[in-house]
């Protein structure tokens, strides 16, 4: 077999502007930012409502935004008015991502978490009868892939509630 040699060219770029550091292609900005705007939002799902609850309110504390829980009765109405606001955390209820019109909106206009919580960790948090266990099995069928579509990031829950924070926060740094 013989060799073969292969010449290499270098490639010169002229660059009109000597000063440019970064250089950006269209649709490159949209890819930097998650969530379609610099909205400051982030919105935040999770099946365990005083887990979400949790760490949305140490979230906000941390980065200094305004901090907001949204309940199941607050309706579309609500989640569309706070979708278009700036620099908060928003606690959302299940519910919330069942909408295809409202998850656009929200990832649109933010960055999405979803706190992911398996079968065993939700039932640790119940009282571990059949019901719960019924109920836990509904409820993720229910809510889960609606949460996996809306979420920009998936953050786990089998971890302490301190290094979710961390793992949220490095999410929404991204």
């Amino acid at each position: 077999m013989a060799k073969e040699y292969i010449e290499m060219t270098d490639i010169e770029y002229v660059v009109d502007e000597q000063e440019k550091k970064n250089v950006y292609v269209p649709g490159m900005a949209k890819d930097m930012l998650i969530g379609g705007r610099d909205s400051g939002n982030v919105f935040i799902f999770c099946l365990n409502d005083e887990l979400r609850k949790s760490i949305a309110a140490k979230v906000a504390e941390k980065l200094g935004r305004k901090y907001v829980v949204v309940t199941r009765k607050d309706g579309n109405p609500v989640l569309e008015e706070l979708a278009v606001g700036d620099n908060q955390i928003v606690s959302l209820p299940r519910g919330a991502a069942k909408s295809e019109k409202i998850r656009k909106l929200l990832k649109d206009n933010g960055k999405v978490i979803f706190i992911m919580c398996d079968f065993m960790t939700l039932l640790a948090s119940s009282d571990g009868s059949d019901d719960a266990r019924e109920q836990i099995s509904l409820m993720l069928n229910r809510f889960e892939p609606s949460f996996m579509e809306a979420a920009h990031h998936i953050v786990r829950s089998d971890q302490s509630e301190d290094e979710i924070l961390q793992d949220v926060l490095d999410k929404i740094a991204i």
